[in-house]
């Protein structure tokens, strides 16, 4: 399949102004910090639960998205979860395709794991960072390092090759997603063989409590029921909450909407049921 350079360019600015439709958390005190040579950006409560950290892995196709995208959802996380949050802004495709990102985010997580060896360490992202999240968890357990205490995953993009039934019959009502753009962004990341990239062709033994969360109104709602149907199976302390009538990540698009706060409080107490285990 051909890749659209120019549609992946117009995503990124156009993305990038979705960060502004809501202003940050004016309590969080965010600062950039380059670590292995990858940028990353700190999001610091004033009084964050001691010894955890939150790695945040951004969505965007694996093609777009950054700190500008997301700054404003992420410091609205770090305030509601209360944990000091890591975002790794990874390199994207297809400058950068597989498996350049996951190195990045698997990089990131082995320098946390050394520099903070007495932390918990929580696993979060939406859409195609929820992708990378999926395979990080798989190669973190074939390192000796210590697996995430927990995962949080808002829409994630699961399945590369988008071929669920919901990428069609539930295509009229993505305000946000279509399915021509979400296989762009799969072949520019992955290239024409896309199964070695793709989440769903991992095979897990384990895997940590995860909660997931999608809206009915978006193509990728059969990736967070087919995963959750998987990993179920093997970590029955998993959870997935469906919105009803919402969008592909909807706290990018309002964070202060019922569902974006019920959302948030649901991912606390989640990281917060994982606590003393």
């Amino acid at each position: 399949m051909s890749i659209n350079n120019q549609l992946i360019e117009e995503n990124r600015a156009l993305y990038d102004s979705v960060g502004t439709i809501y202003p940050p958390e004016e309590s969080i005190a965010i600062s950039e910090e380059i670590i292995n040579g990858i940028k990353c950006y700190w999001f610091q409560p004033e009084n964050p639960h001691p010894n955890e950290l939150i790695i945040y892995i951004h969505g965007g196709g694996y093609a777009v998205g950054s700190i500008r995208s997301h700054k404003a959802m992420v410091s609205h996380f770090a305030k509601e979860l209360n944990r000091s949050v890591l975002f790794i802004e990874y390199s994207l495709a297809p400058e950068k395709p597989f498996p350049n990102g996951l190195n990045d985010v698997l990089n990131i997580y082995e320098w946390a794991f050394h520099q903070y060896p007495d932390h918990h360490f929580y696993l979060f992202g939406d859409s195609a960072g929820g992708g990378l999240i999926i395979k990080s968890v798989y190669e973190i357990s074939r390192r000796e390092i210590k697996s995430p205490k927990a995962v949080a995953l808002i829409s994630p993009w699961y399945n590369l090759e988008t071929n669920n039934p919901s990428s069609e019959n539930r295509q009229h009502l993505d305000q946000i997603l279509n399915k021509e753009m979400v296989k762009n962004f799969a072949y520019a990341y992955a290239g024409n063989d896309l199964g070695p990239a793709d989440p769903s062709k991992v095979h897990f033994e384990s895997f940590p409590p995860v909660f997931i969360a999608v809206g009915t109104h978006e193509i990728l709602f059969d990736d967070s029921i087919q995963f959750f149907e998987m990993v179920y199976k093997i970590q029955p302390k998993s959870q997935l909450k469906i919105y009803g009538a919402e969008g592909h990540v909807l706290t990018q698009m309002n964070i202060f909407s019922h569902s974006s706060q019920d959302l948030m409080m649901n991912i606390n107490n989640f990281f917060n049921s994982t606590e003393n285990e």
